[in-house]
């Protein structure tokens, strides 16, 4: 990791070492930081990563990953952040949570959970493959599924989007 770098300063100054027991997740969270750093905007922090036992959200914007390990991964926030996530990410003149801005997310959540699975193909540490990214409306998520459920909030200076990584 690059210290002078607007990512590693980021990862530098979260719990993610404290919090994240799996390699796969601390591996998830550092490619997660890099790419909003290249690709949404490098002006954020991240929040309080934590390990839930359930969540709830009411709209889901969604992507499996599958192999050894599979996981799923998804994106929800308060509407204006999403809506501005999706514009910084797109520069397509997205003004409202409309079908352009959820698929302006899904687009860079397919983009990050591609060159994540990619860099670990490429590392020799597994061979992952995604699905196609989804919406669907609420939905709730328990422990029972997962391994563990890691809630990553992003703060961002116009409101918090949060990823969440649920390990199979």
């Amino acid at each position: 990791m690059d210290n002078n770098k607007p990512y590693s300063r980021i990862l530098e100054t979260s719990n993610y070492l404290n919090v994240c027991m799996s390699d796969f997740v601390k591996a998830y969270i550092e490619k997660l930081v890099y790419n909003i750093c290249m690709y949404v905007d490098s002006d954020f922090s991240l929040g309080n990563i934590e390990i839930l036992n359930t969540f709830s959200g009411k709209c889901e914007l969604s992507q499996q990953i599958t192999g050894v390990p599979s996981a799923y991964s998804c994106v929800d926030g308060m509407e204006d952040a999403l809506v501005s996530f999706a514009e910084n990410y797109s520069h397509l003149g997205i003004k409202s949570f409309d079908v352009l801005a959820r698929e302006a997310i899904l687009d860079f959540l397919n983009l990050h959970n591609g060159l994540f699975v990619v860099l670990l193909s490429k590392n020799n540490i597994c061979e992952l493959s995604l699905d196609v990214p989804k919406q669907n409306g609420n939905y709730q998520i328990d422990l029972a599924q997962y391994r563990s459920i890691t809630v990553i909030p992003v703060i961002f200076k116009y409101g918090t989007v949060k990823f969440y990584l649920c390990e199979i």
